[in-house]
């Protein structure tokens, strides 16, 4: 039986409920895309983990001719999520300068600067979203790249459309990573005649290709943001939905709220490249096979009580941050991030809550990742 998808909501902090229903009988099974196009759906960690690492299964062959569309609008190639090693690899490397525990450590009182400013305008009825967890997200990875937090609106909604399932159109997508890539190439030749700070001036100073460059940026300012975005949101709606209050975000409840707050789908695509038998099922070289890491963080067989919120429990096994040669070159940034959002909210509205029932609180669907459209909140 092909299972139609997005699968159906149910909870406000749940997956779809159908996925418990697919792990123990159909863990991989076929459906049918927003395309029309028919795909392999994982939902266990075990074989989630197998598809993110095994190099039968594929991001560049996500590119080639008859692959099942995953999202709209056109695949590029040269990403970081069209590429396989050593091609991935070798872009990869260009990043850690950037990314070392260092350089994200160096960014903490800059943050926590940010994020105290903002609150300095959040006012009793203020929507959250729009006045903290948006402009902190896009300030961090503009800051970190070097580009101009001027453009942040529009960034934003190429970040939505870029990375949408099904909010936008396919002319409305390809228009969007147009403008994101032409935007960001005259930014990157600007750093080029006048060298400044953030990744933008180093990758210049090492490579001649414009258009390498533009394509590293852009990926990272996309996903660097919108993911955040949901991050963000989705911790802070989880603590006052399940706790009746934010705190601190010590190690093992960040990676609880990490395994937790995972709303959408978060869904990683590969093409197989060989036949392979898994979950019961036989995938054949050429199909696409999805990866629902909101299924595989509430995995049975890995974590007790997975439906459940637990602060004290260990949840680093997650896979909110991906598995193998994928796995986010950004997630000491996304941690530190989470940690400076949580204990500036605790420390300067600790008597934080929702300003409207819970049940009016809608998630963006057709999102990748799915945050609070908004969150309104008192104290």
């Amino acid at each position: 039986m092909v299972v139609p998808f997005p699968l159906p909501r149910a909870g406000l902090t749940e997956p779809a409920p159908a996925y418990r229903e697919l792990r123990r009988d159909r863990p991989v099974c076929r459906v049918r895309l927003p395309s029309g196009d028919l795909a392999w759906l994982v939902t266990r960690y075990a074989d989630a983990k197998l598809v993110l690492a095994d190099p039968r299964f594929s991001k560049r062959a996500l590119l080639d001719g008859g692959a099942a569309r995953t999202r709209r609008g056109e695949l590029l190639d040269g990403l970081l999520f069209t590429t396989d090693p050593p091609e991935h690899t070798a872009l990869r490397a260009r990043l850690a300068g950037a990314f070392t525990p260092r350089r994200i450590a160096a960014l903490r009182p800059g943050v926590v600067e940010l994020a105290e400013r903002l609150l300095d305008d959040l006012e009793p009825g203020g929507d959250l979203m729009s006045a903290f967890a948006e402009p902190l997200a896009m300030s961090v990875i503009c800051a970190l790249l070097g580009v101009s937090v001027a453009e942040n609106r529009r960034y934003a909604h190429w970040a939505q459309a870029v990375l949408s399932v099904s909010c936008f159109s396919d002319e409305e997508v390809s228009q969007a990573q147009r403008d994101l890539l032409d935007n960001v190439h005259a930014q990157v030749k600007a750093a080029r005649a006048s060298p400044g700070e953030g990744l933008i001036a180093a990758l210049v100073a090492d490579e001649a290709d414009d258009i390498a460059v533009v394509k590293l940026v852009a990926t990272l300012l996309v996903t660097g943001y919108e993911t955040m975005v949901a991050g963000i949101g989705g911790a802070v709606l989880t603590l006052l939905v399940h706790c009746g209050r934010v705190s601190p975000a010590n190690p093992v409840l960040l990676e609880e709220l990490l395994r937790f707050a995972t709303f959408g789908d978060a869904l990683r695509s590969r093409r197989a490249i060989a036949d392979v038998s898994l979950g019961g099922a036989q995938i054949r070289s050429g199909d696409v096979v999805l990866v629902s890491v909101a299924s595989a963080n509430r995995d049975a067989e890995v974590f007790d009580d997975p439906e459940s919120f637990s602060p004290s429990r260990d949840g680093a096994r997650h896979l909110s941050f991906g598995h193998g040669p994928h796995f986010c070159v950004g997630a000491a940034l996304a941690r530190l991030e989470l940690e400076v959002a949580l204990e500036v909210l605790t420390r300067r509205v600790p008597g934080l809550r929702l300003a409207v029932p819970a049940e009016e609180i809608r998630l963006r669907h057709g999102s990748a990742e799915a945050p609070p459209e908004s969150l309104p909140v008192t104290w």
